[in-house]
């Protein structure tokens, strides 16, 4: 478990390495320059003087090389500088924001579940019947739809022509249903197409011709045996979709106006703020890689086989 545990921790550390150098490179090249925009944006002429007064207190004129190590020795110890715009540590600007996320994240991940057990279950139990040929074409429509097209379909139906829901800002239950179901719907039938299959492989397995034969019910048989090794693909597909759902609901969030990182790191790419996208993507990375260690950890508890 030690060895384990250090290799993980290791692989984290190279991650964010390689991640904090990737991000620091292609935001560097990028088009844009953050004292003209900020000028700009604050209705400041922009002459050459002002940008280059802007720059220097900005730390932009120092050379690449000393921003870089700058920005190593500021990931490692913690301190990831701070705003361009807010002038405010990065690091409290990203925690300040991540509870709105993970109440999103959560969400769409409980919709994602109920829709990957109920469409995978019954698919795979009443195998060529009704259900499964109703979701199966379910399936096949939740995965070709687009994420941003089924937040704007569901805007249209629930808010505006229907007025059930509302469709923008965060507060009651009722603002976190149109977003949580548009973040969890789509990867919920594609997973529930691999549930599916994988149950009814196992269907197929002699231990459960076995255990007919011993007299066990099929719903015994469906609960403590085939789905309990169903669930390994499962949980690593969840683990996966969870860390995407922290890092990468940028555009659900866009959509409704969801005040959590997605619309954070969307303003500040507007703004060219260097520091808070740099420190947003090795915050994702350190979050998935983190979520990562922690479904290995699950894989662990669930199959006594990788414990030898």
């Amino acid at each position: 478990m030690l060895k384990f545990l250090l290799e993980r921790l290791l692989q984290l550390v190279l991650v964010v390495f390689c991640v904090a150098t990737l991000t620091f490179i292609l935001v560097r090249i990028s088009p844009g320059d953050p004292a003209t925009i900020m000028l700009k944006a604050n209705e400041v002429p922009a002459s050459s003087e002002a940008i280059h007064a802007l720059r220097s207190e900005l730390g932009l004129t120092n050379s690449i090389s000393g921003q870089y190590i700058e920005w190593l020795q500021q990931i490692f110890t913690g301190e990831w500088g701070e705003s361009f715009v807010s002038q405010k540590p990065v690091i409290n600007e990203l925690f300040v924001r991540l509870p709105a996320t993970l109440e999103l994240a959560l969400a769409g991940l409980a919709i994602m579940l109920a829709v990957t057990f109920v469409m995978g279950i019954s698919t795979a139990v009443y195998e060529n019947g009704l259900a499964d040929k109703i979701g199966r074409v379910l399936a096949l429509l939740g995965s070709a739809i687009p994420t941003f097209w089924l937040g704007f379909l569901c805007i249209y139906l629930f808010s505006v022509s229907l007025g059930w829901l509302p469709s923008i800002g965060r507060g009651s239950f009722e603002n976190l249903i149109l977003p949580a179901t548009t973040l969890g719907l789509g990867l919920g039938t594609v997973y529930a197409r691999v549930l599916r299959a994988h149950m009814l492989e196992l269907l197929q397995q002699p231990f459960v011709k076995a255990s007919r034969a011993r007299g066990l019910s099929k719903k015994r048989i469906l609960v403590f045996q085939i789905l309990k090794q169903a669930l390994l693909p499962i949980v690593t597909m969840v683990g996966t979709s969870f860390a995407f759902m922290l890092g990468g609901s940028i555009i659900v969030e866009s959509i409704f106006s969801w005040p959590g990182l997605g619309q954070y790191v969307i303003e500040s790419i507007n703004m060219r703020d260097y520091p808070v996208i740099q420190g947003y993507v090795v915050f994702a990375a350190i979050l998935f890689v983190g979520i990562h260690m922690l479904v290995d950890f699950i894989y662990l508890l669930i199959d006594p086989r990788l414990r030898v």
